[in-house]
């Protein structure tokens, strides 16, 4: 069976966004436990990754663009125009 569409490639960087959330919390990094402001509290990280698979399955439901595709097109506008 042939892939219609490629989401692992096309959606990268929001991949990577919610895996490396994941290790984060995996690796015990939130304000709870280490107390650095820069980890951020557990219910705020769960909420940040809920928004981002949120925001993932819309863009793949409604074929929006990820955000690889946004930043090349910026960068050709800039640049290669």
């Amino acid at each position: 069976m042939d892939k219609k569409v490629g989401i692992k490639n096309k959606y990268r960087s929001e991949l990577m966004q919610i895996k490396n959330k994941l290790n984060q919390l995996e690796k015990g990094r939130v304000y709870d436990l280490t107390k650095a402001q820069m980890d951020g509290y557990l219910s705020t990280n769960i909420e940040q990754l809920r928004d981002m698979l949120e925001d993932l399955i819309y863009k793949i439901e409604y074929d929006k663009e990820s955000i690889d595709e946004k930043v090349r097109k910026a960068y050709d506008r800039f640049f290669v125009d």
